[in-house]
């Protein structure tokens, strides 16, 4: 990564409270949504506007609600005080509750993320990953 880049390394799916990836899910606990971003030193020195947006998708049909927190996406300022993303790299969890996921036992899912970054709303540089395909367990 150039030191004017950011970008998602890695958008994941895990038990809750698991230091590694999972495929498969149990829907009778939680999980988390992992995922893991880098910013070059420019960009992060500077405290560079970005954008995190998220979508859990049931490839059997429909979404997967979970909370991210406060809105749809998590946005700030690298390396602002309070700013969630205080280090050049980072990563973020989110918890997708047991009850969401018992909706959709058996089906087959995959995580989409896009990072916007640049100096200010209007400007932003985008990139964009997917999971691999995970199974909620019947």
């Amino acid at each position: 990564m150039g030191p004017n880049q950011a970008d998602i390394v890695r958008v994941s799916v895990r038990e809750f409270g698991s230091p590694v990836a999972d495929v498969t899910l149990d829907p009778n606990r939680n999980a988390e949504l992992v995922v893991e971003v880098e910013a070059g030193s420019a960009v992060f020195g500077m405290g560079a506007h970005w954008r995190i947006g998220l979508h859990v998708r049931d490839l059997d049909g429909g979404t997967i609600p979970f909370a991210l927190t406060p809105t749809a996406t998590l946005a700030g300022h690298m390396k602002a005080p309070g700013d969630p993303w205080d280090h050049p790299a980072k990563t973020f969890r989110y918890t997708i509750e047991k009850a969401e996921l018992a909706l959709h036992e058996g089906h087959l899912c995959r995580v989409h993320a896009y990072l916007l970054v640049g100096t200010g709303p209007a400007n932003y540089d985008a990139t964009f990953v997917e999971s691999e395909p995970f199974l909620i367990l019947p």
